[in-house]
């Protein structure tokens, strides 16, 4: 007499279990800040991961200041820490790679939210240059990137 086939219950709940689980988070090897994009973009091995929309050191404060004294540098650096008590929400402090360069212990660098005491309208300053010469992204964005980068992780900040 012949058998019939069986269904193996416990490989097919592990097969829902499997293709249900959540994907774990994405592993990040750089982070790349185009600037005339207004685009910052998180790469694993040269892959794109994760892309936000980003806001930019903005216009001198006062006719003294020099016209550059805002804006936002490009260069190498490197993660170099966190502030979550940041007034923008969290921030990122970006240290130059160069050891020799004058800026290397952070020079005020930070990729960051934006204000907590604006509350919804934040969302007025998405895309516009109103940092001091940092990189915001939303809070939203700010949380998410604070997750996904470890310390150490080199930034690149192109023109």
């Amino acid at each position: 007499m012949r058998r019939k086939p069986t269904v193996c219950f416990s490989v097919a709940l592990a097969n829902v279990l499997a293709t249900s689980a959540a994907d774990p988070a994405p592993r990040v090897d750089k982070v790349v800040v185009e600037k005339t994009r207004r685009r910052l973009v998180l790469l694993d091995n040269r892959r794109i991961v994760r892309s936000y929309r980003i806001s930019l050191g903005g216009n001198p404060a006062g006719p003294k200041e020099r016209r550059s004294d805002r804006r936002t540098p490009e260069g190498s650096y490197v993660v170099a820490g966190r502030n979550p008590k940041s007034p923008n929400h969290l921030a990122l402090r970006l240290a130059r790679q160069s050891p020799s360069s004058p800026e290397h212990a952070g020079g005020g660098l930070q990729l960051h939210g934006t204000p907590d005491w604006l509350g919804p309208l934040a969302t007025a300053l998405k895309g516009s240059d109103w940092t001091t010469g940092g990189i915001a992204v939303t809070n939203a964005d700010i949380e998410e990137i604070w997750n996904l980068v470890v310390d150490g992780t080199p930034v690149v900040v192109r023109p």
